[in-house]
This record gives C-alpha cells, structure tokens and sequence, in this order.
C-alpha cells in the first residue's frame, strides 16, 4: 500500500524536498576564507541580487546589513581577480551601508561602515595616503557626529540624570590608526586643503544635514558621493569620472508633492547637459559607477531626488554621443534618474533657483579651470570660441523707446564676429542661436562647453528703468568680487527675462553663492581678466567716433546664461538699448561693427597673453 501510495497520481502529496538557499544565505557561505567562488558572471549577478535586496529595505538597519554583506562580496571578487568596477561597487555599497546605519540611528555601525570604506579606499588606489585621507574624514565626521547628539537638548536633559554615553570604539580605532599612519599625512598645502575639507565634513553634520545623508568622498575616481542637504558642498578632483556635486538647503519639507516636470539635455560627442526641471525645490544624491565590460553595462551617473514623482516623463530617452541615454525610475523615497555614459567622464552636478532644476555637466575635459592664470606670462591656447546672442525667438530682450529689439542687436553683432575670427585669427566659432529663435539660458553654455570652447562671449544690450544710464559694461561670474546693486539688478533682469520670475535680487546672491563652489582653480581669475580686456577693448574702439562713450565698468554678478561653463565667459553690455542716444547708436550698422571688432580684439589679446 506505501509502494502503491508512493508511485500513484492521487494517492497523497510527496514530501517536501530541501529549501533553496536565499540569495543572502548564498552570499555569506561564500565570504568563508575556504568557500570557492563560482563563475564570474554568478558571483557578480549573486552580489546584484543582495545589493537590490539591500534596496528594497531601504535606509534600515536591515538594509544596511545587506549593503555590507553585498560590498563584502564584491571585495572578495576585487581580490581575487583585480577586476576595477567590482571594487568601485565595494565602495558604493559600504557608503550606503553608513547611510543607512547613520538614519537606523546606529551611529556605531555608520562608523565602521565608513572605516571600513576609507580602509578600501587606500587598497583600491594602492596608496596609504588615500587611506590617511580618508580615514581622517571618517574621524572629523564621526567626531562632530559625537559632539552634536552630546550637545542636543535630550542629551542636555538627561545628563544629569544618565552617565556619559561611552566614547566610539569606533573611533578610538580609527584615531590610533591615523597616528600609526601620520607617515602617511599631507603637509604643507596638501594638509591645508585637507583641513579644510575635515572642517566641511566636519559642517555637514553640525549644520542642517540630516544625518542620513553623510557626505562620502573617496580620492579614487569614480567614487560615488552623497550631497547633502547642507549649504553648498563642493567635492572636486581632477580624476576622471570625479563628481563635483553642490545640493541645495532645504531647511523644511516641501509644501506639497515635488514633481519632475521635464528633463532637457543637450549632447555632443565631447560632453553633454542634462537639465532636471521639478516643480519645487528638494534635495537629491549623486552616485557614480564606471563600466561593467563583464555584464555590459556603460558607466553611469545617477540622481536620487527626494521626494519627486516622474509621472508623464519617458522611462527612457536615447541621446547618442558622450551620453547615451537618459532612464527614468520610482523609488520608495522618490525618483532616480540615471544617465548611461560612454565613457567615465568628468561630472559636474549643481541647482538653481526659481524654478528649481538640478543640472548635470559631463565632459570629456576637466571642469577644474585648468589654463594660464592672468599673472602667467605667454600666450594661451584659444582654438574655439562661442559667441551667445542674447535672447532670441519669442524672448525680444529688452526693447528701445522706439522699438529696436534687444534680440536683433545681439545677433547682428555676433554674426559680424564670427567671420572676423575665422578669418583673421583662424578661430573655431560657434553661434549659440544662429537665427531668430529661442535658446534656455541653461543651454547656452551647455553648447559651449559641448563644443569645447576655449571663451564665452554673451552678447547683450542693457537697460534702466529711467532711461537716462549710457555706456559700455562688462561682466563676469566672480562670488569672491561682491556684487551691487545695480550689477544685481541686471542679473536680476536678464535671469528674469525668459522665465517670467520676479527680478528678485536675492536669487542673483544664491547663483553666486552656488558659483563660489563651480569656479574652481583659477577659473573665475581668468574671466575677471577677460572682462577686463573687453571692457578696454570696447572703449578703445568706440572712443574716436564716439568720444562720449560712458565706461560702466566690470562688474560681477551671478548670470544664469553663465552659470556651469567650464572656460572663462563674460557677459557684455554693449550699450543702453533703453536710453534714447544710445539706442540711435545701436540702430547703426557703424555702432555694431565697432562692438564686433571689440571682441575680436579682446579675444585677440586674450591669446596673446596680454
């Protein structure tokens, strides 16, 4: 009868076979010194499924778990086969893990987290002085993470009544490791930048960062990093594939829901921009991984937006060039947006006001300002240059007492430009808008760093509300050169003019707070300095016909148009379209021409070193 029972279709349920071990289960006996490692392929996609695992638990001490034994895992492939990207998703994963630990409210786990993260690092790189670095954020970070719960108002409370919280095994670890390393530690300049960087690691969790957004940074390129929700922070290194990332500060939850409302990009094989537009203002994280040959996936920048919804933008957009596609995706805390590289290229990712976007620069050239400052003798390389015609389309610019349109002018001039360059100085032009058509402020320079200029010239006409201010006036984006007022409420103006936003001064004072951190290396020196040389360009060439030329001078302030350019730009005001004199001036071919030359001329002796 059990034979019977046993072999029949209906004669009962066969007993249960073994379990099939979790992914999780998997991965752990494999961390044994002993245990093989099977395939590549296995091991890689055994390590995806516990990292996606890790995911879906999201900020939770479970998830933090997860995130380490999936890091563990990518580890101990690195070891064994020296492969570069397993060891970039080590670094990616233990920084999530210390995100995770940090919000589950295990400042203990975050800590080793992150130690164990610095410890990596230096392997990775093959430098113990990357182990140094790192590990001393990890104890400037972790230190005023100590001095902030001691000092909180609960702790405050319960002092009297509670014994002192022990002090970090963590950290005592980390601290006796750096004192067996000061071989390792930097001097001179190198300590200086280093300090500095403590100290802003340092405000990132005594401000009003949450806690669950540490900032991690890694001397090795490719290194994912976290923006925080402080004032801006600026993380910068001249490796490719280095992210240098400013977030905003956002002191309260948005009002309502934030949404994405589009996303614009403009590409070239050199670079592209990628420009997130939301409905409101928010705080978003950067992570980066380079190629996967091994699985075929292309290097790839990523933005986790808190938060925002994406209902209504395509779940993925094909570009072509240095960017190939956009992909588009919900998450329990909001919406990532990724963006597929051909290559790991430089990255640059930064906001701006009213309306609020997130924008994206990637590159195949260095957004550190690399050139001749303006004290090096010699002349600098000018092979390109990109000429922007203000406003244009339905965006007229601002219009004269009778009629004469801002738009008009600008392209006139630089169409009177671009010729002259090429022909007498053998320069590379590119028109931002060759016609009467409308180009955002956000793509104008977006076109020129695709087009690896080497200057940015914007062309504009001013205006007052009286009519009675005349004269030439240069600009540049400088926020160490503090702006007035009326240097403000031109930026004001041409920020305001094709978005319909009030002319708040007040935004112009956050772009340059945003550009104190984008203008890095000498950059912001080099435009002052051609600001400069235009300014005394233009006066030398409209003095002898016009000898009562007025100099407004040069003059900083925070322009959009400007914003994110990776060479020096300038924006010039060729004259005041508002004021009836100058505008007769603007209205002849005779005026124009003698802007043009100013141009080519300050261009010229850009390059020759003057």
């Amino acid at each position: 009868m059990v034979v019977f029972a046993a072999l029949g279709c209906g004669g009962g349920e066969a007993p249960p076979g073994p379990t099939a071990p979790t992914a999780e289960e998997r991965a752990r006996l494999l961390l044994a010194p002993e245990a093989p490692l099977p395939s590549r392929a296995e091991t890689v996609a055994l390590a995806d499924a516990v990292a996606i695992a890790s995911s879906h638990a999201g900020a939770t001490a479970r998830g933090a778990e997860l995130a380490e034994l999936a890091a563990a895992l990518r580890v101990r492939l690195y070891r064994l086969d020296r492969v570069e990207s397993d060891g970039r998703e080590a670094l990616e994963l233990h920084g999530a893990a210390a995100a995770a630990f940090r919000t589950s409210g295990d400042a203990e786990a975050a800590c080793e987290a992150e130690r164990q993260r610095a410890l990596f690092a230096g392997d990775l790189a093959g430098d113990a002085a990357v182990t140094y670095r790192e590990l001393y954020l990890v104890s400037r970070r972790h230190a005023a993470h100590e001095g902030r719960r001691g000092a909180s108002p609960s702790a405050s409370a319960a002092a009297a009544e509670s014994p002192r919280p022990a002090r970090s095994a963590c950290l005592d670890v980390v601290e006796k490791t750096l004192a067996r390393a000061v071989a390792y530690r930097p001097s001179g300049e190198y300590l200086r930048a280093l300090e500095q960087e403590g100290h802003r690691a340092e405000q990132s969790v005594l401000g009003s960062a949450p806690a669950s957004s540490p900032v991690l940074s890694s001397a090795a390129p490719s290194a994912s990093v976290a923006a925080s929700a402080a004032s801006p922070v600026s993380i910068s290194t001249a490796d490719p594939g280095a992210d240098l990332v400013l977030a905003p500060r956002v002191a309260d939850k948005p009002a309502g829901p934030i949404k994405i409302a589009a996303i614009e990009r403009h590409g070239s094989e050199m670079g592209a921009r990628v420009i997130i537009q939301l409905t409101g203002p928010t705080t978003f994280k950067v992570g980066s991984l380079p190629a996967d040959e091994a699985s075929g996936k292309d290097a790839r920048v990523f933005l986790d937006i808190a938060g925002a919804t994406a209902r209504g933008i395509a779940r993925e957009t094909q570009v072509g060039g240095a960017l190939r596609r956009i992909r588009v995706g919900a998450q329990a805390e909001g919406t990532r947006v990724v963006l597929d590289l051909a290559a790991s290229l430089y990255r640059r990712i930064y906001y701006l006001p009213d309306p609020f976007r997130i924008v994206v620069d990637v590159s195949t050239r260095t957004p550190t300002g690399e050139g001749k400052s303006s004290q090096e003798p010699g002349p600098r390389a000018v092979r390109r240059v990109a000429i922007d015609p203000g406003h244009g389309g339905a965006d007229a610019g601002a219009v004269g007492p009778t009629g004469l349109k801002e738009k008009d002018i600008t392209l006139d001039i630089a169409h009177r430009v671009a010729p002259i360059l090429a022909r007498d100085l053998k320069i590379e032009t590119l028109l931002t808008r060759d016609n009467d058509v409308y180009v955002p402020l956000d793509m104008r320079a977006a076109r020129a760093n695709a087009f690896h200029a080497d200057l940015f010239v914007s062309i504009h006409c001013n205006a007052s509300e009286d009519g009675l201010a005349r004269g030439v006036q240069t600009f540049s984006i400088d926020a160490a050169r503090e702006a007035d007022r009326s240097a403000a409420r031109v930026a004001a103006r041409e920020n305001a003019s094709a978005r319909g936003v009030a002319s708040d001064p007040a935004l112009v004072a956050e772009v340059s707070a945003i550009l104190s951190g984008l203008n890095v290396g000498n950059l912001a020196d080099r435009s002052h300095h051609f600001a400069g040389l235009l300014q005394r360009s233009a006066l030398s060439s409209l003095t002898p016909r016009y000898p009562d030329i007025r100099d407004q001078g040069v003059k900083s302030a925070g322009f959009y148009v400007l914003v994110g350019a990776d060479m020096p730009a300038v924006l010039f005001e060729t004259a005041f379209i508002s004021n009836p004199e100058d505008e007769a001036r603007l209205a002849t071919a005779d005026f124009r021409q003698k802007m043009a030359d100013a141009v080519v001329n300050a261009i010229r002796a850009f390059r020759e070193g003057k």
